[in-house]
């Protein structure tokens, strides 16, 4: 019964760690909405008044917007990576539940009250 127990209660940190990840996916993803805004304005606004061909143009304003690119960069992969912890808390999840089940059939088969 010990077992069972610390399953649920793992299971309930889980879920709270799960509900974290969501709200910092959230979070993240606002982050990285502003970043690429900043990074495409920025870009456009230097294309825009720079001179010379248009590779030339583009080649100007790639160098110097590089820093924004870099942080827009940054905050997509923040989500990505957001975006496998929270697969990874749903395949413990997973696994928890399965253990879970498992325990309460044991018990079961044994004769124990749930």
């Amino acid at each position: 019964m010990t077992e069972m127990l610390t399953i649920v209660k793992q299971l309930g940190q889980l879920s709270r760690d799960l509900d974290d990840a969501v709200n910092k996916l959230a979070d993240l993803e606002f982050i990285a909405v502003e970043a690429e805004g900043d990074y495409k304005v920025a870009f456009a606004a230097v294309f825009k008044s720079a001179v010379g061909s248009v590779e030339d143009r583009k080649q100007i304003a790639t160098a110097e917007t590089d820093a924004l690119w870099r942080v827009h960069g940054k905050a997509a992969a923040a989500v990505r990576l957001q975006k496998e912890h929270i697969k990874a808390l749903h395949a413990r999840i997973d696994v928890g539940r399965t253990i879970q089940s498992t325990a309460r059939a044991e018990m079961q088969l044994a004769g124990g009250q749930l």
